[in-house]
């Protein structure tokens, strides 16, 4: 079978000879009569009717995404009345390349197509650029722990201090962090030591050098994803160059980049080393050293690019075998793929070289603290299975377990398999990240601009190469993933927890203590933690006010669990669940999921626009319904009706007489009638400046907190 980039030879007869070649104009004839087949030259593929669908569907997204870039600005017209200049541009510019995208190819139709392409990259950069301005306006605060780590270690580097060395604790107040946004450890504690490689951190001294501490890191890592997508625009094949402004404007990469997460400072390193990555075995000289050396400096930014080596190492070795197949080639494969990893890890160490020499235990600790502390488990990966169902949770190790059996079946397969998997070769890590303890959406998503330029760049290769025994290979990695996984998922979790009542705060519709049974059914002591998970999100550690620290197999008590401040206090409105965990063993139990009701109140009428007349009596109807706003019939149901005025200086008693009772009484009760509606007279005898607003909501009977609270209404009572 012909290679890619080849050409077949000419076809021959019974007799061995090759057949007479047809004449050209037969052969045109023959090309003009099959229009979706393509003519290989080299990497990319001369365009045809497929690949012109394929162009201008890539465009037309790419356009889309410009047009997007105006809804996102749009709304921040108020802060910057200019922008509605920018957003009437990114519209129309949007609608045009979209256009431009579908017309018909002709003379110098290429060139025109590739600035057309240009343009829209610049606009969706400078949306995004714009967009990320305001994020940081609007919530200046750092959203995470690494990112804050991250610039107080540029900060103590600054001044000559090693960051190894001092606890980033510091870091908390001075950048803002919210406590959850810490990382904490099983026994409750946030992590405060540097976790990353040097690079990390010294990727912000440029700007930190030119005198700008104030939002630095966001600035940087928002440069940096924006450089990422220009060299994913410039490297990949120009039919698929329009997808680098379509990743660039996804929701996740933004939310990232200005978020805290600090992997976009690996991405432009990672799609650089990524390009045309096979070529090496064949390279000489500088040109042979692009690669590694920005393999190895991504993986001197964050640990996740570590993952990729072994993957890139071992089609290194498999490249260099396939170019020169003869017998005993493996010890030069072998040698060139150790060239390869020797260049990556001198790049790697260039930057971290100063704390490795002047602290080697301190960085160690530091650079593996990803791995070697004991930190929650969170993410989207099968670990959330455990958080959030009754499955798996009593052991945390089985997860890393799981984690390392897949990445030694995926490598395994990986070699079996290399002509079939050599596209997806930067991307499989993703995949072991999956089933770690730790496998957040950016372990998930970060590797995937790399991944394709490494699959737009790289030559494929015959499946016939394959390993002839590859289906055993995959068969027996299946399998012994399967049983890793298996066994992380069915180690029941060692604490049965309960919840038993909750106290709320009211009005702010948080939760603030809640009282639950807790019973040891391990054969261990246990020391149970305990935190409290909205969706994804873990709060800071919650105080255990009485019940014993430890618990003996078998023991059943009652806790209170109090939060430590307003940030970790769930809505009562959309439900949360409690989790425990143990350090030794490592375990996570959960309570099941807490939802105070799935109803709430609207109120008829929504608005009273004019002013009501002293003593004049409006009727406002209190009508229970479900989340989806159907009404609920049920009849005789408490709902109350609560009335203050919010004032310039704080709160202020009102003076609305409601259903007759005395004036200022809050709240007051009503029942519903059998289509759910509580009805309320509402008057006033007293007019003001401030209009009086009245909210109704349910109470949960048995525990006796207010839920479901209405919008407000507001009335001014007044000639």
């Amino acid at each position: 079978m012909p290679r890619i980039g080849t050409l077949a030879r000419p076809a021959t007869g019974a007799s061995g000879r090759a057949r007479l070649a047809r004449p050209a104009a037969a052969i045109g004839a023959t090309v003009a009569r099959q229009p979706e087949t393509a003519v290989l030259t080299g990497r990319e593929l001369q365009p045809t009717a497929d690949a012109a669908w394929t162009e201008r569907t890539l465009r037309t997204l790419a356009g889309a995404m410009a047009i997007s870039w105006s809804f996102r600005l749009s709304g921040y017209l108020t802060f910057s009345p200019w922008l509605a200049i920018l957003v009437a541009a990114l519209g129309l510019g949007g609608l045009l390349a979209i256009v431009a995208a579908w017309l018909p190819a002709g003379a110098g139709s290429g060139r025109r197509q590739r600035q057309a392409d240009w343009l829209v990259l610049i606009a969706v950069l400078t949306g995004f650029a714009l967009w990320s301005y305001f994020q940081v306006y609007i919530a200046p605060d750092y959203g995470t722990d690494e990112i804050a780590f991250d610039q107080y270690a540029a900060q103590l580097a600054l001044h000559g201090l090693d960051p190894y060395l001092h606890s980033m604790a510091a870091a908390f107040p001075l950048f803002h962090v919210s406590p959850n946004g810490y990382t904490f450890q099983l026994n409750g504690q946030p992590v405060t030591s540097l976790s990353y490689p040097a690079l990390a951190f010294e990727a912000y001294l440029p700007i930190l050098l030119l005198g700008i501490t104030t939002q630095a890191a966001t600035w940087m890592n928002i440069a940096a994803w924006a450089i990422g997508s220009v060299v994913l625009f410039t490297v990949l094949p120009r039919r698929l160059a329009p997808l680098a402004a379509i990743i660039a404007s996804l929701d996740v990469y933004i939310g990232y980049a200005a978020g805290g997460v600090t992997d976009a400072l690996f991405v432009p390193l990672l799609i650089g080393a990524a390009v045309r990555w096979d070529d090496f075995p064949g390279q000489r000289g500088p040109a042979a050293w692009r690669g590694p050396i920005l393999l190895g400096l991504a993986m001197a930014v964050k640990q996740t690019p570590w993952l990729v080596a072994p993957f890139l190492v071992a089609g290194i070795v498999l490249e260099a075998r396939r170019r020169q197949p003869a017998a005993g080639s493996l010890r030069p494969a072998a040698i060139c793929g150790l060239r390869y990893a020797g260049i990556a890890l001198a790049a790697f160490l260039v930057p971290n070289l100063p704390y490795l020499v002047a602290s080697p235990g301190a960085w160690m600790r530091g650079v593996l603290t990803p791995f070697s502390s004991h930190v929650v488990p969170a993410g989207q990966g099968l670990v959330g299975i455990s958080l959030s169902l009754d499955a798996g949770g009593g052991s945390l190790r089985a997860y890393t377990i799981a984690s390392v059996v897949v990445f030694l079946a995926l490598l395994g397969c990986y070699l079996a398999a290399y002509p079939m998997l050599k596209p997806v070769t930067f991307l499989l890590p993703s995949i072991v990240l999956f089933f770690a303890t730790r496998s957040f959406g950016s372990y998930l998503v970060m590797l995937i601009p790399a991944a394709l330029a490494a699959a737009a760049t790289t030559r494929q290769l015959s499946l016939a190469q394959c390993w002839r025994y590859w289906k055993l290979a995959a068969g027996a990695a299946a399998g012994a993933s399967a049983a890793a996984i298996t066994g992380a998922l069915t180690v029941a979790s060692p604490l049965g927890i309960s919840i038993l009542s909750v106290s709320t705060t009211g009005q702010l519709a948080t939760v603030a203590q809640l009282r639950v049974a807790v019973t040891n059914e391990s054969r261990h002591v246990l020391r149970p933690d305990f935190t409290i998970e909205e969706g994804t999100t873990m709060t800071a550690f919650w105080r255990q006010v009485g019940g014993p620290a430890l618990l003996r197999p078998g023991q059943r008590v009652i806790d209170t669990i109090v939060a430590p401040s307003y940030f970790a206090m769930p809505s009562i409105s959309d439900g949360f669940q409690v989790l425990a965990f143990s350090q030794d063993p490592a375990t996570v139990s959960r309570t099941s999921a807490y939802v105070a009701s799935l109803w709430r109140v609207v109120l008829q009428p929504a608005t009273v626009n004019a002013p009501v007349a002293v003593g004049q009596r409006i009727t406002v109807r209190a009508e229970v319904v479900n989340r989806l706003d159907q009404p609920m019939h049920v009849a005789n149901l408490p709902v109350y009706l609560g009335q203050v005025i919010y004032a310039e200086r704080g709160l202020q008693f009102s003076e609305a007489r409601v259903n007759g009772n005395p004036e200022g009484q809050t709240p007051v009760e009503a029942r519903t009638s059998s289509d759910g509606v509580a009805t309320f007279q509402v008057s006033s005898p007293l007019g003001g400046s401030n209009p009086i607003y009245f909210e109704a909501n349910l109470v949960r009977s048995g525990t006796g907190y207010p839920y479901g609270y209405s919008p407000i209404l507001a009335v001014r009572f007044g000639s």
